[in-house]
């Protein structure tokens, strides 16, 4: 492979336009250096690898994997030629010049760790009776007959079915947790760490009703007759068959609903406020509600910022430090304490879910502007 090809190689990732493949590669290289070994590496020895590397990368033929990180946060300036290869969701920069490689891992140290959540939830049936679900799966089945996990196993419930059809059940995650549930007529949801998820065992009537605490993607599966309906602590969301995600938690300031595709209306709980109009709206995709218990606006958002839980990443933008801590504490189950009043500047990047905890503060730490201690599962903010 040509110089000039390796470059241009090396600058999508730069660009943050790597497919699936590429990433999965650089992937595979990564996992199979030590740390230690791989700062070690001689100039020669990193060149060599990158032509290994190179050469096994596919023509770009597939979707890229869309990972755009701010200038002024988790990334290093090093030199005159720079090529990001993003492992593991964290941004790893390598440089080659005059025969030195650059540093590449310049952690901070923390007096413990911390993993990330899991698959994590509970089913409470209608007898109260409640169910702790294999973190070894990752979804649900909702049949009127039969409670299954996703790849087919049947859910033991201690009676000879799942229940009636008429019986409500609930999921819920804890913090640090994450499920996926599929309902009786084929809607999937993914929930977030901390939400609580009602619904029938078997939608009858005319129309399909759940209730939602806290943050969940919905991929409802369409009907022209029957409409789906959320409904969360400030509003309620109507839809065909759509994908949308909600994030209703109750310490939150707003209920948010941001639409991906299709269109929902959403209507204020404060029958007042339907009845004036001024708490009704109807978006379109790219579009996102924010409610409170008598105020509902829209506006333009970024999509990609309001899934990103469900896709496997934190995607932050311009976000003050206390919201950040809040779905960081969210995911790792701690608890925040503040030892100076938090700073005001917003911060921007996006980082893997899947990554310890101390790698998720570090990368906050390089903007200079926020420092950290980890104190079993309490974390204390400092400027």
């Amino acid at each position: 492979m040509e110089h000039q090809e390796i470059i241009s190689i090396l600058n999508r990732y730069k660009t943050g336009d790597c497919s699936k493949e590429e990433l999965a590669l650089l992937e595979s290289w990564y996992l199979q250096h030590d740390e230690n070994a791989i700062k070690e590496l001689s100039a020669e020895e990193f060149g060599n690898d990158l032509l290994l590397i190179a050469e096994g990368l596919p023509l770009q033929s597939h979707p890229p994997v869309s990972r755009k990180w701010n200038n002024n946060l988790f990334r290093r300036q090093v030199g005159i030629a720079a090529a990001i290869l993003l492992i593991a969701g964290m941004a790893l920069l390598f440089f080659a010049n005059g025969g030195v490689l650059s540093g590449l891992f310049d952690r901070s140290g923390y007096a413990n760790d911390l993993p990330p959540g899991k698959n994590k939830a509970v089913l409470t049936l209608a007898n109260g009776k409640r169910i702790n679900l294999s973190d070894a799966k990752n979804g649900i089945v909702i049949d009127a007959s039969i409670l299954a996990y996703n790849d087919g196993t049947q859910i033991q419930t201690g009676s000879e079915n799942g229940g009636e059809k008429n019986d409500e059940l609930q999921a819920s995650t804890p913090a640090g947790g994450t499920y996926q549930v599929m309902l009786a007529d084929g809607t999937k949801v993914w929930m977030n760490s901390e939400t609580v998820l009602k619904f029938p065992q078997s939608f009858t009537g005319k129309e399909r009703r759940v209730e939602l605490i806290g943050e969940a993607y919905f991929e409802v599966a369409k009907s022209k007759t029957y409409p789906f309906i959320v409904k969360s602590r400030q509003q309620e969301v109507t839809v065909l068959g759509t994908h949308f995600n909600i994030s209703a938690y109750e310490n939150d300031r707003f209920t948010k609903t941001t639409l991906l595709e299709g269109a929902v209306s959403v209507m204020l709980n404060d029958l007042q406020k339907r009845k004036n109009n001024s708490g009704f709206a109807l978006l379109s995709p790219g579009k996102q509600a924010l409610s409170t218990a008598n105020t509902l606006q829209v506006k333009e958002t970024d999509v990609e910022e309001a899934v990103s839980w469900k896709n496997g990443y934190f995607r932050f933008n311009d976000e003050k430090l206390q919201s950040v801590m809040q779905k960081i504490a969210r995911w790792y189950d701690i608890e925040v304490v503040y030892k100076d009043q938090p700073t005001q500047e917003g911060f921007t990047g996006t980082i893997s879910r899947t990554s310890n905890i101390s790698d998720v503060l570090d990368m906050l730490e390089r903007t200079k502007t926020v420092h950290f201690e980890i104190e079993g599962r309490r974390v204390t903010v400092m400027n």
